[in-house]
């Protein structure tokens, strides 16, 4: 085994608490992966992603200049998500660090299909370890439905991968893949499952053969699951429902985005501070120091100001352009950020280093991005 596959399973294996509820006691793991994967990539570095060390530069001004309250600990969580970038995500440049990148994306999309599928298996049986509508698995069912849409995406990958090379269906990755969308279902996510569509179709679109056999066996999957239909979709026509007697389908998060983007035009240049409030939506958050934006894009452009949102997101387009070009990484990654980028405009993660998605998100920039050259 190669030093960088290595080193990849180790750090997946420190990550994975943060993936299953049975094993939340052991995140511990995760801040020893923080500490060691940096330096690693660091020892081995070509370069240094000059938009990203701008960007955490423009978070430090951001909270320099506001002093926003000690309970939201700001410097501790730049520091984390420092250091995130540095061992997970795409800070340090070079060929070994490229090929860690790859094998620890790989790695993470295998243990979401693992975990997808098992999730989904365990509903027969009521299992469901964390919170939320159904978590499976997972702390949190707004986890499960992101997590199992990765093994989603990476099942059908697969398949159409094996199916242009040898002409053949795989059948456990097709049962894997159906269970991974029972899971997304349970899970009641409807961003996570309106990402899935969007990520699942630009997949099906670019294999280069057997498209319409791919769709017709996405749609007898579907039919598969039609006489369950009630019992999958009870959750999400719930909360449709709801939001429909609100009177708006983003309802959960109207108040949340109004209150990001006023924080944002009051301080459009370094935000309000990194990992910070101005306009406490909620008042738990006085008390936790926890953070609920609302989006990713809302989120990121309040607490850090286009100065430090821009870096970020520029490096996040240009992961998505080059994830395109097969002769740079398979599609896999493609459809991965693309699920991301719909994602996110619901959910705020972006520079939440203590989060599993945000893991995740740039796990697959990074992989998608060719380093050395």
């Amino acid at each position: 085994m190669k030093h960088h596959s290595i080193a990849a399973t180790a750090a997946t294996a420190g990550i994975l608490p943060l993936m299953l509820a049975p094993l939340a006691r052991l995140d511990f793991l995760y801040y020893g992966v923080l500490l060691f994967l940096p330096l690693l990539r660091l020892l081995r570095a070509k370069s240094a992603s000059v938009l990203l060390l701008l960007g955490l530069i423009c978070a430090g001004i951001g909270i320099l200049l506001n002093n926003p309250l000690p309970v939201f600990r700001p410097w501790e969580r730049l520091g984390m998500f420092a250091l995130l970038l540095g061992g997970i995500g795409p800070l340090f440049g070079g060929k070994y660090n490229e090929d860690l990148s790859r094998q620890l994306f790989q790695n993470l999309a295998v243990g979401c299909l693992i975990i997808g599928g098992l999730s989904a298996a365990g509903a027969v049986i009521g299992l469901s370890h964390g919170t939320g509508q159904f978590s499976g698995l997972t702390p949190h069912s707004m986890i499960l439905g992101p997590i199992a849409a990765i093994g989603f995406l990476y099942a059908l990958h697969r398949t159409m991968e094996r199916y242009t090379e040898s002409g053949k269906v795989s059948i456990l990755l097709s049962i894997a893949a159906v269970a991974c969308l029972i899971s997304i279902l349970l899970a009641s996510s409807r961003s996570a499952l309106l990402a899935t569509v969007v990520g699942a179709t630009y997949l099906i679109l670019h294999l280069p053969r057997g498209r319409g056999l791919m769709l017709l066996m996405v749609g007898l999957g579907c039919l598969l699951l039609l006489p369950f239909s009630g019992e999958l979709l009870e959750g999400i026509l719930h909360k449709m429902n709801s939001a429909r007697e609100a009177g708006s389908i983003f309802s959960s998060r109207a108040e949340l985005w109004e209150d990001r983007w006023q924080e944002f035009t009051e301080h459009p240049f370094f935000g309000v501070g990194f990992a910070s409030q101005r306009i406490i939506t909620f008042d738990h958050s006085l008390q936790s120091g926890s953070i609920e934006p609302g989006s990713s894009y809302l989120g990121s452009l309040a607490m850090l100001g286009l100065a430090g949102t821009l870096p970020l997101l520029a490096v996040l387009v240009h992961a998505l352009r080059r994830g395109m070009q097969p002769r740079y990484f398979p599609p896999l990654a493609a459809c991965v950020l693309i699920f991301f980028c719909i994602h996110m405009l619901f959910e705020g993660y972006l520079i939440s280093a203590g989060s599993i998605l945000c893991v995740l998100l740039w796990s697959c920039i990074s992989a998608a991005l060719p380093t050395h050259t």
